[in-house]
């Protein structure tokens, strides 16, 4: 959930670029008709596997500036007197951070949607929060601390309703579980390669077409002019390439991470009773696990397995070393006992089953040493 491996073959793609093809896309001269091409077969791929137009997906530097464009898009986008964005409390700081600045920079107003002890929005809650003066709704496809999965295509068609546009955080989704735009209904979407096998320092944002979208970065015309800047070429050829694979092999993927995740889950609840496994027991994504154990100190937890070459979370990566209960937590009404000691574990499509069966018995083991105390 935090990172993920690169995809040998998607390094194998970008090398090229990288070394010989190096050539400017935007320029005229025969040396950059390969990388041109290539930004043009990649863009094409990242389209056909989210349901899109090519001219619908824009390249950038990662899911951060995506949701960052998307927030202040809203902002930028709509008259002063309709600029509330919508939001949850349980979305990532790139959302979070860019809401606060749009309310400083363009004088907007935020409000958030009330969830479930599951994560999930309340419709209801929901409904009664858009106004006339709603400018934007964003809201991701599937939390990055406790795996749940909204139902986004609801939501976007009650946003629509009031013709409000609507922005989804997928990037913790994406190459993951199928992700169709269309199906959806979204207007803009945010993605992240690094998150699906792909390498860091780039992404993508989804923009409906018809939807107006203020320029980012101002400069030259790349991107159809949305978005200046010499394209990062190389990743943009590994981006595609991880997320088709991703994408062709995630049924596979899917029945694996949910084996180990049945297993790790069955071990570790035969010898602690009183685990606590967070976010939607259905509507999650594979392989993420929020688990809390009363008693426990997440970071304890966290210190003793990384000493063991073990990679856990207590919350979010990013936030890893911040020692305040988990936002996402918080929202969801998690008793502080309770999130004070939970790990977030995340399986990825290169683990396997015995280092599932390892770890659940190696948390075992630190969890009864640390209750004989």
């Amino acid at each position: 959930a935090a990172t993920t491996q690169l995809d040998p073959a998607a390094l194998d793609a970008m090398l090229p670029f990288l070394r010989d093809s190096y050539g400017n896309p935007s320029s005229l001269y025969s040396f950059s008709r390969s990388a041109k091409k290539a930004l043009q077969e990649a863009r094409n791929t990242v389209a056909e596997c989210i349901g899109a137009l090519p001219e619908e997906v824009i390249f950038t530097s990662g899911g951060s500036e995506s949701d960052n464009w998307a927030i202040k898009n809203f902002a930028f986008a709509t008259p002063q007197n309709k600029r509330q964005i919508l939001t949850t409390p349980i979305e990532h700081h790139a959302i979070l951070n860019s809401c606060a600045e749009a309310v400083r920079l363009f004088g907007c107003s935020t409000d958030c949607v009330a969830v479930d002890k599951f994560g999930i929005v309340d419709i209801d809650d929901f409904r009664g929060k858009l106004s006339e003066n709603t400018a934007g709704v964003s809201i991701m496809l599937a939390n990055n601390e406790v795996g749940t999965i909204q139902d986004i295509k609801t939501l976007a068609a009650i946003a629509h309703e009031r013709s409000i546009p609507f922005h989804t955080d997928a990037v913790q989704a994406i190459g993951h579980i199928p992700v169709n735009v269309q199906e959806l209904g979204v207007d803009m979407l945010s993605a992240s390669a690094h998150k699906f096998n792909g390498p860091k320092g780039i992404g993508f944002l989804f923009v409906k077409q018809d939807t107006p979208l203020v320029s980012f970065v101002n400069g030259g015309q790349q991107e159809f002019a949305r978005r200046a800047g010499t394209e990062n070429v190389a990743s943009i050829v590994g981006m595609a390439t991880a997320l088709k694979n991703n994408c062709s092999q995630m049924h596979e993927n899917t029945l694996k991470l949910q084996k180990m995740e049945t297993l790790f889950k069955e071990i570790i609840s035969e010898s602690i009773s009183d685990v606590v496994f967070n976010g939607d027991p259905v509507h999650h994504l594979p392989g993420l696990i929020s688990l809390s154990i009363p008693g426990a100190s997440g970071e304890s937890l966290l210190h003793i397995l990384d000493l063991k070459g073990i990679a856990v979370s207590t919350g979010a990566a990013c936030n890893s070393k911040d020692t305040e209960i988990s936002h996402v937590l918080k929202s969801m009404n998690l008793p502080v006992e309770l999130a004070k000691g939970t790990l977030r574990i995340s399986f990825g499509k290169n683990n396997t089953l015995p280092e599932a069966e390892d770890l659940a018995k190696k948390i075992i083991e630190i969890v009864k040493k640390i209750k004989q105390k």
